[in-house]
């Protein structure tokens, strides 16, 4: 297919208007996408005129009589505080406006991109056999039920079947199957069992013949991820005797190249959401860690978003119950920047692009509800395109189409903050950005910023890069246990160099732990038995996982059932300090130390079990 050409600065066309409702800025992309007639691809959860939607409402009956509106899952129980329900649902775009405008509707949110978080190991958190105390009761995690959410599960690999050849998979979810709606979870996709599994590794080519298809050019992420949290293959995963569960997670529902086009490689929120509630229902009574080693750069990062906010309902359902998950490789990539916008002035923001970038590029600044700033888009070549009050919108088209779209939303329903996201396709010119700040008379405004990851051409904020505040779109909840990325062979135990840094937006202490995530050595899905290195905190978060499933099987076994915040309390408490960089040895943080990069320190499974016995 031939690339399509770069708009030139001149061909600009911008135009601001101010939507009678404000609502999520993606969902007012979607619309106008849908209104300009763009072509969106139909997926295994939605049809072309659907969005995917997560919502905050606070009356079942009526959303779910809706008109346009497919109720898809209620997640959690309804909250007493508020009386409110987290749901996710696909609302048809012609109804989306009209959805909204219901009382009922707290918040109503599109779905957002996710993408995977690119023999040492199970020493490394002391989960082996010589390190756990005699006795423990973690028996390899069996009884415990370990979830994994991401992309390709090579179902053939020796780490996933047992020694007589039979899969310790209990169930397969792929997402994006196009198979009758009955044989899938919540109506889509299709839910594979362990007796058609096994029937199909009875032939030579297993994924083929139960129709599962996954990207295989290069070894798969999901299937190294898989290894390192419960294989049980020559070099054994941290969990060896855990039931274990895969969700191919399903195509994004949200445009994310062109503005027109579905992005093979991304996976969607509402997805992540839905899947985490189909394998914490698959447990039933038996504990289980759900594995989430995907992520991307935006968001409020203050915990508020509905997918975190889902997945801490989850957790309070019932005890035994556990969601891990990558803190991100973003720490070098100059995607945060964040400061003060003195009163009566300005505050520049300098957006790098590639001149030669062919890939759609995102940034969004989040600053508080109670002030109102103006936001100004200036162009590579000093261009202004317009200035940006609360509650107005920029649309900028080049030939009829449109090649930015920016949204400044005056208090997300999420947190009460103000947000300013800005989209460019892959048209628009590259080259020096610029996003201006303007303040108000009276006050001084406090601002962050995040470019969203871009795996094709990441652009970045200007030098000097403000690298703390860096962890995933995803991973600052209330109740997630959110892991860094150290190297288990360096003297030191370093951090990784790409390993992300906290705090979250609102001050709260995460990443929590660390674990091994440098050159980690696990099940390669183009072999039946081999391995291969990678790196990333998608390698750390499993280690965790497993190293759960390990505590959770330990505490059954001595009567306990432990909750989100017993568990995340006993983590934290017998982590292993680390010395961050720079830090003499011996100078390191006590355990109740916590580091933005390291979090509390190296999880110790073998501390967290004997902890068990303490009263």
């Amino acid at each position: 297919m031939a690339r399509r050409l770069k708009t030139r600065p001149h061909q600009l066309r911008p135009q601001i208007t101010r939507p009678a409702r404000q609502m999520d800025p993606r969902l007012q992309r979607a619309v106008a996408q849908y209104e300009a007639r763009h072509t969106r691809v139909r997926t295994a959860s939605t049809a072309p005129d659907e969005v995917a939607v997560i919502a905050k409402i606070d009356d079942l009956a009526e959303w779910q009589n809706l008109r346009g509106v497919r109720h898809i899952a209620t997640i959690g129980a309804q909250d007493t505080a508020d009386g409110s329900w987290i749901v996710t649902a696909r609302v048809q775009l012609r109804e989306i406006r009209a959805v909204r405008e219901r009382p009922f509707v707290k918040a109503l949110k599109a779905a957002q991109r996710v993408r995977k978080q690119l023999t040492a190991t199970v020493p490394g958190i002391r989960a082996d056999a010589q390190s756990l105390p005699a006795n423990a009761g973690a028996d390899g995690g069996a009884g415990v039920l370990l979830g994994v959410i991401d992309f390709g599960c090579a179902i053939g690999h020796e780490s996933f079947r047992h020694p007589d050849g039979r899969t310790r998979l209990e169930l397969l979810w792929d997402q994006n199957a196009r198979v009758a709606a009955e044989e899938g979870a919540f109506g889509y996709g299709r839910l594979i069992g362990a007796e058609a599994i096994d029937a199909a590794l009875a032939t030579d080519t297993p994924e083929r013949t139960l129709r599962y298809v996954f990207d295989n050019r290069e070894p798969a992420h999901g299937t190294h991820v898989l290894d390192i949290a419960g294989g049980s293959g020559r070099a054994a995963g941290v969990a060896p005797r855990a039931s274990l569960a895969f969700v191919e997670l399903g195509l994004t529902d949200v445009p994310d190249s062109g503005l027109k086009s579905v992005g093979a490689t991304f996976g969607d929120s509402v997805l992540v959401l839905e899947a985490a509630k189909m394998l914490f229902d698959a447990a039933g009574n038996r504990p289980c860690v759900v594995n989430l080693s995907l992520g991307m750069n935006g968001g409020p990062h203050d915990g508020s978003t509905l997918v975190e906010q889902g997945f801490d309902r989850l957790l309070l359902e019932r005890p035994e119950r556990a969601v891990v998950i990558a803190a991100a490789n973003s720490y070098a990539d100059g995607i945060h920047a964040a400061g003060t916008v003195p009163a009566g002035q300005s505050a520049t923001l300098a957006w790098e692009v590639g001149r030669a970038d062919r890939s759609e590029n995102e940034l969004e600044v989040w600053y508080p509800g109670a002030h109102a700033l103006a936001a100004e888009i200036v162009a590579p070549d000093g261009r202004s395109l317009g200035v940006l009050a609360p509650g107005e919108t920029l649309r900028v088209t080049a030939d009829r189409s449109v090649v930015l779209y920016a949204v400044h939303r005056a208090r997300d329903s999420g947190n009460g903050d103000n947000v300013i996201n800005v989209w460019q396709s892959d048209r628009c010119p590259g080259g020096g950005w610029t996003v201006r700040l303007h303040g108000q008379p009276d006050r001084d405004t406090p601002y962050h910023a995040w470019i969203e990851r871009d795996d094709a051409g990441q652009s970045s904020f200007g030098a000097p890069h403000d690298n703390s505040h860096t962890l995933g779109t995803f991973s600052c909840g209330q109740l997630s246990i959110v892991v860094a990325s150290y190297s288990e062979r360096s003297p030191a135990k370093r951090i990784s160099w790409f390993s992300s840094s906290g705090p979250t937006r609102d001050g709260r202490c995460k990443p929590e732990l660390s674990a091994p995530g440098h050159a980690v050595r696990a099940a390669d899905s183009k072999t039946a038995s081999g391995r291969t290195r990678m790196d990333g905190t998608s390698m750390a978060a499993p280690a965790v996982a497993g190293g759960i499933a390990l505590v959770f099987a330990a505490a059954r076994r001595k009567g306990k059932r432990l909750t989100i915040e017993q568990l995340r309390r006993l983590l934290i408490e017998t982590a292993r300090p680390m010395s961050p960089p720079g830090r003499p040895k011996g100078k390191s943080r006590s355990t109740r130390g916590w580091d933005p990069r390291y979090g509390f320190g190296r999880i110790d499974i073998a501390a967290a079990i004997r902890r068990l016995d303490s009263p």
